[in-house]
């Protein structure tokens, strides 16, 4: 890879980053708090699980996409 394609994906991986950290730590329970909202046992499950599988299904494509770059470049390599 190109340093080019690497600064470009880091700057685009960045962006993500910070963007889902505003709304999900920030923006989203902001809007509740100054709503006077009263979070219910259901709703924080759901909410709870909902961070259980965002976590499982990042960790997987962590894991996994390396091994798929990989196959697919030992494949165009012959």
């Amino acid at each position: 890879m190109d340093n080019q394609k690497l600064l470009r994906d880091a700057k685009l991986c960045t962006r993500w980053a910070l963007g889902l950290t505003f709304v999900l730590i920030i923006l989203f329970p902001g809007i509740m708090f100054l709503t006077g909202y009263t979070y219910s046992l259901s709703f924080f499950k759901g909410w709870t699980m909902l961070a259980v599988v965002w976590l499982i299904i990042a960790g997987l494509y962590t894991a996994i996409r390396p091994l798929v770059e990989y196959y697919l470049e030992k494949k165009t390599e012959v």
